[in-house]
Protein backbone atom coordinates (compact mmCIF):
# COMPACT_ATOMS: atom_id res chain seq x y z
CA UNK A 1 0.00 0.00 0.00
CA UNK A 2 2.61 2.25 0.61
CA UNK A 3 4.67 1.89 -2.81
CA UNK A 4 1.09 1.74 -4.34
CA UNK A 5 1.18 5.65 -2.26
CA UNK A 6 3.93 6.71 -4.14
CA UNK A 7 2.36 5.54 -7.79
CA UNK A 8 -0.58 7.53 -6.73
CA UNK A 9 1.37 10.75 -5.79
CA UNK A 10 3.11 10.38 -9.35
CA UNK A 11 0.21 9.62 -11.24
CA UNK A 12 -2.55 11.98 -9.62
CA UNK A 13 -0.40 14.77 -9.44
CA UNK A 14 1.29 14.63 -13.19
CA UNK A 15 -2.45 15.93 -14.02
CA UNK A 16 -2.05 19.25 -11.96
CA UNK A 17 2.11 19.02 -12.33
CA UNK A 18 1.41 18.71 -16.48
CA UNK A 19 1.15 22.99 -16.33
CA UNK A 20 4.46 23.62 -15.80
CA UNK A 21 6.30 21.10 -17.48
CA UNK A 22 3.91 21.06 -20.32
CA UNK A 23 5.34 23.87 -22.15
CA UNK A 24 8.53 22.17 -21.58
CA UNK A 25 7.71 18.74 -23.01
CA UNK A 26 5.59 20.28 -25.79
CA UNK A 27 8.97 21.99 -26.88
CA UNK A 28 11.07 19.42 -26.81
CA UNK A 29 13.28 18.96 -30.18
CA UNK A 30 11.16 17.29 -32.48
CA UNK A 31 12.53 14.23 -34.53
CA UNK A 32 10.15 13.05 -36.88
CA UNK A 33 12.53 10.65 -38.72
CA UNK A 34 10.38 7.77 -38.08
CA UNK A 35 7.67 6.72 -35.53
CA UNK A 36 10.31 4.76 -33.32
CA UNK A 37 12.84 7.52 -33.29
CA UNK A 38 10.06 10.25 -32.01
CA UNK A 39 8.50 7.79 -29.27
CA UNK A 40 12.23 6.99 -27.93
CA UNK A 41 13.01 10.41 -27.67
CA UNK A 42 10.31 10.42 -25.63
CA UNK A 43 11.07 7.89 -23.85
CA UNK A 44 14.64 9.61 -22.74
CA UNK A 45 13.26 12.32 -21.61
CA UNK A 46 10.68 10.48 -19.33
CA UNK A 47 13.56 8.12 -18.02
CA UNK A 48 15.68 11.62 -17.02
CA UNK A 49 12.96 13.00 -14.95
CA UNK A 50 12.47 9.80 -12.88
CA UNK A 51 16.73 8.96 -13.20
CA UNK A 52 16.69 12.71 -11.05
CA UNK A 53 13.58 11.79 -9.01
CA UNK A 54 15.28 8.69 -7.59
CA UNK A 55 18.69 10.13 -7.28
CA UNK A 56 16.65 12.75 -4.85
CA UNK A 57 14.82 9.47 -3.26
CA UNK A 58 18.26 8.24 -2.33
CA UNK A 59 19.35 11.82 -0.73
CA UNK A 60 16.17 12.31 1.47
CA UNK A 61 16.32 8.12 2.09
CA UNK A 62 19.64 8.10 3.65
CA UNK A 63 18.62 10.86 5.84
CA UNK A 64 15.45 9.16 6.84
CA UNK A 65 17.70 6.44 7.67
CA UNK A 66 19.76 8.29 9.98
CA UNK A 67 16.74 9.67 11.97
CA UNK A 68 15.46 6.14 11.64
CA UNK A 69 18.66 4.86 13.08
CA UNK A 70 18.55 7.59 15.99
CA UNK A 71 14.56 6.54 16.92
CA UNK A 72 12.83 9.60 15.28
CA UNK A 73 10.96 7.32 12.33
CA UNK A 74 7.97 7.13 13.58
CA UNK A 75 8.22 10.78 14.82
CA UNK A 76 9.58 12.37 11.22
CA UNK A 77 6.38 10.21 9.67
CA UNK A 78 3.66 11.33 12.30
CA UNK A 79 5.38 15.22 11.95
CA UNK A 80 5.80 14.73 8.01
CA UNK A 81 2.22 13.99 7.94
CA UNK A 82 0.68 17.35 10.16
CA UNK A 83 3.19 19.57 8.08
CA UNK A 84 1.58 18.29 5.20
CA UNK A 85 -2.21 19.15 6.54
CA UNK A 86 -0.95 22.14 7.93
CA UNK A 87 0.18 23.15 4.13
CA UNK A 88 -2.52 21.84 2.76
CA UNK A 89 -5.26 22.89 5.04
CA UNK A 90 -3.97 26.14 6.89
CA UNK A 91 -3.41 28.95 3.74
CA UNK A 92 -1.54 30.82 6.67
CA UNK A 93 1.37 28.18 5.98
CA UNK A 94 1.37 29.31 2.40
CA UNK A 95 1.75 32.74 2.55
CA UNK A 96 5.06 31.69 5.23
CA UNK A 97 6.36 29.86 2.43
CA UNK A 98 5.84 32.53 0.05
CA UNK A 99 8.31 33.99 1.17
CA UNK A 100 10.88 31.61 -0.08
CA UNK A 101 9.83 32.54 -3.47
CA UNK A 102 12.95 35.03 -3.53
CA UNK A 103 15.31 31.92 -3.60
CA UNK A 104 12.82 30.42 -5.83
CA UNK A 105 13.33 32.85 -8.55
CA UNK A 106 16.88 33.02 -8.52
CA UNK A 107 16.86 28.76 -8.39
CA UNK A 108 14.47 28.66 -11.46
CA UNK A 109 16.40 31.47 -13.80
CA UNK A 110 19.44 28.98 -12.49
CA UNK A 111 17.31 26.22 -14.46
CA UNK A 112 15.64 27.56 -17.29
CA UNK A 113 19.35 28.84 -18.23
CA UNK A 114 20.28 25.48 -18.34
CA UNK A 115 17.29 24.63 -20.53
CA UNK A 116 18.45 26.99 -23.00
CA UNK A 117 21.66 25.96 -23.47
CA UNK A 118 20.30 22.23 -23.95
CA UNK A 119 17.44 22.64 -25.92
CA UNK A 120 20.28 24.88 -28.30
CA UNK A 121 21.99 21.70 -28.84
CA UNK A 122 18.92 20.34 -30.96
CA UNK A 123 20.46 16.40 -30.27
CA UNK A 124 18.60 14.10 -29.38
CA UNK A 125 20.97 12.58 -26.97
CA UNK A 126 20.11 15.60 -24.54
CA UNK A 127 16.52 14.79 -24.62
CA UNK A 128 17.60 12.62 -21.29
CA UNK A 129 19.45 16.16 -20.04
CA UNK A 130 16.24 18.13 -20.34
CA UNK A 131 14.36 15.36 -18.53
CA UNK A 132 16.70 15.16 -15.43
CA UNK A 133 17.18 18.77 -15.26
CA UNK A 134 13.12 18.99 -15.69
CA UNK A 135 13.17 16.93 -12.33
CA UNK A 136 15.10 19.59 -10.43
CA UNK A 137 12.64 21.57 -11.30
CA UNK A 138 10.65 23.35 -8.29
CA UNK A 139 7.29 21.18 -7.72
CA UNK A 140 4.95 20.86 -4.60
CA UNK A 141 4.48 17.44 -5.60
CA UNK A 142 7.66 16.34 -5.82
CA UNK A 143 8.48 17.90 -2.04
CA UNK A 144 5.30 15.61 -1.42
CA UNK A 145 6.53 12.79 -2.54
CA UNK A 146 10.41 13.85 -1.05
CA UNK A 147 8.58 14.11 2.47
CA UNK A 148 6.95 10.64 1.96
CA UNK A 149 10.52 8.77 0.68
CA UNK A 150 12.08 10.18 3.49
CA UNK A 151 9.80 8.00 6.01
CA UNK A 152 10.62 5.29 4.56
CA UNK A 153 13.98 5.60 6.94
CA UNK A 154 16.26 3.87 4.46
CA UNK A 155 18.27 4.40 1.28
CA UNK A 156 17.06 1.81 -1.13
CA UNK A 157 13.34 2.66 0.04
CA UNK A 158 14.00 6.31 -0.63
CA UNK A 159 14.89 5.44 -4.00
CA UNK A 160 12.35 2.93 -4.59
CA UNK A 161 9.82 5.33 -3.44
CA UNK A 162 11.05 8.02 -6.02
CA UNK A 163 11.38 5.77 -8.84
CA UNK A 164 8.13 5.06 -8.57
CA UNK A 165 6.49 8.65 -8.27
CA UNK A 166 8.60 9.42 -11.23
CA UNK A 167 7.64 6.06 -13.18
CA UNK A 168 3.50 7.51 -12.10
CA UNK A 169 3.92 11.03 -13.90
CA UNK A 170 4.89 8.80 -17.42
CA UNK A 171 1.95 8.29 -18.80
CA UNK A 172 0.52 11.62 -18.32
CA UNK A 173 3.92 13.48 -19.62
CA UNK A 174 4.07 10.94 -21.98
CA UNK A 175 0.75 11.39 -23.56
CA UNK A 176 1.48 14.82 -23.73
CA UNK A 177 4.61 14.87 -25.74
CA UNK A 178 2.72 12.41 -27.91
CA UNK A 179 -0.57 13.88 -28.40
CA UNK A 180 -0.21 17.87 -27.57
CA UNK A 181 -2.71 19.49 -24.70
CA UNK A 182 -5.34 17.11 -24.83
CA UNK A 183 -6.97 18.53 -22.07
CA UNK A 184 -9.54 21.58 -21.44
CA UNK A 185 -9.08 24.45 -19.30
CA UNK A 186 -12.08 23.23 -17.44
CA UNK A 187 -10.56 19.86 -17.05
CA UNK A 188 -7.23 21.54 -15.51
CA UNK A 189 -9.16 23.37 -13.10
CA UNK A 190 -10.96 20.66 -11.46
CA UNK A 191 -7.81 18.37 -11.11
CA UNK A 192 -6.34 21.91 -9.43
CA UNK A 193 -9.17 21.90 -6.88
CA UNK A 194 -9.13 18.22 -5.83
CA UNK A 195 -5.04 18.43 -5.89
CA UNK A 196 -5.53 19.10 -1.94
CA UNK A 197 -6.84 16.17 -1.61
CA UNK A 198 -3.68 14.09 -2.43
CA UNK A 199 -1.79 15.76 0.02
CA UNK A 200 -4.14 14.98 2.44
CA UNK A 201 -4.24 11.81 1.79
CA UNK A 202 -0.87 10.88 1.86
CA UNK A 203 -0.83 13.10 5.23
CA UNK A 204 -2.93 10.70 6.86
CA UNK A 205 -1.46 7.63 5.72
CA UNK A 206 1.86 9.03 7.13
CA UNK A 207 0.26 10.18 10.57
CA UNK A 208 -1.51 6.26 10.28
CA UNK A 209 2.03 5.22 9.24
CA UNK A 210 3.73 6.56 11.96
CA UNK A 211 1.09 5.23 14.60
CA UNK A 212 1.66 1.59 13.32
CA UNK A 213 5.12 2.34 14.12
CA UNK A 214 4.74 3.17 17.61
CA UNK A 215 2.53 0.28 18.27
CA UNK A 216 5.06 -2.43 17.32
CA UNK A 217 7.76 -1.00 19.09
CA UNK A 218 5.66 -0.74 22.14
CA UNK A 219 5.11 -4.68 21.61
CA UNK A 220 8.94 -5.17 20.63
CA UNK A 221 9.81 -3.36 23.80
CA UNK A 222 7.25 -5.64 25.90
Amino acid sequence: MWLISAFLVGFLGSFHCAGMCGPIALALPLDKSSNWSFFSGRLLYNGGRVLTYTLLGSLVGLIGHTLAMAGFQKILSITTGVLILLIALVPLFIRKMNSMNIFLVHYTAKIKSLFRKLFGLKSKKTLFLIGAVNGLLPCGFVYLALAGAATTGTLEGGMGYMMLFGLGTVPMMLTLTMAGNIFSVKTRTFIQKVSPLIAVSLAILLIARGITIESHSCCNHH
